[in-house]
């Protein structure tokens, strides 16, 4: 049981090796930033009914956010790519996260961290030259996805991820929408050997009218705060985040 253990953090080490070598190219869902709500229905692995309410805060210069509520607790997740945190409000518990604390589920629902993970920030590995293969997106740092393929692009009607544990899933995309000049997708159907259910953008809107949705009073009790200290603009290909260490006293303070 050691040697597999052991092994498996070699092969980890090795894919982390390899991601690291080469460029990273996002691909962001949003490219402004913008508040979306969406709200999920499952019949999970156990057979059981479950949902979800996520309030997503992207900063495409900071740090992105997501205030989620499931029926055992409400938790806030934070991530600037290399440094990820959750928040719980009821115990005040900050709880700080590697690589591979992305691959734990959220609640009882099907959606992993890497999930949201990938939404903030895109990381996928830049494509080969000879690759002539565009709608296959290999994954950059995910513990928990290895490719996205999407039947077409920018706007794909399904798309499917292949992970860890031979898991996979596929989303069916009933239509895209306009929201304040941004195209995201509505009705989405998510299916796998062991799980079903359906995924809705209730709302999406430019974060500068944060304080005219109803939804965010909500996010009033977490006190959040966007440090501008992670930037998240691709340069020429790679996305450039500053070090830990640039963090001030006061980011850290719980």
């Amino acid at each position: 049981m050691f040697k597999l253990a052991r092994l498996s953090a070699l092969l980890l080490t090795a894919g982390f090796g390899y991601a690291c070598a080469q460029n990273v190219c996002p691909h962001f869902l949003l490219d402004s930033a913008m508040v979306v709500n969406v709200e999920g229905q499952f019949v999970n692995a156990q057979n059981s009914r479950t949902n979800i309410y996520v309030e997503w805060r992207h900063h495409p210069e900071a740090l992105d956010s997501f205030f989620i509520d499931i029926p055992t607790k409400s938790f806030m997740f934070v991530t600037a790519g290399e440094y990820r945190y959750m928040r719980y409000n009821s115990p005040k518990v900050k709880r700080q996260l590697g690589l591979h604390h992305l691959r734990e589920t959220i609640g009882n629902t099907p959606l992993k961290l890497d999930d949201l993970e990938l939404l903030a920030n895109g990381s996928f590995l830049c494509k080969d030259s000879t690759d002539k293969r565009p709608n296959i997106l290999p994954t950059a740092f995910s513990n928990m996805w290895w490719s996205l393929v999407a039947d077409t692009l920018p706007k794909p009607r399904k798309v499917t991820m292949k992970g860890a544990r031979k898991e996979a899933r596929t989303f069916n995309i009933g239509a895209w929408k306009d929201f304040s000049g941004v195209q995201l997708p509505t009705l989405v159907s998510l299916s796998s050997e062991n799980y079903s259910g359906n995924l809705w953008v209730r709302s999406a809107y430019p974060i500068e009218q944060i304080t005219k949705d109803p939804v965010a009073e909500k996010a009033k009790e977490f006190n959040l705060r966007t440090p501008k200290l992670f930037r998240k603009i691709p340069v020429e290909g790679k996305r450039e985040i500053p070090l830990i260490l640039k963090l001030n006293q006061e980011f850290l303070r719980d």
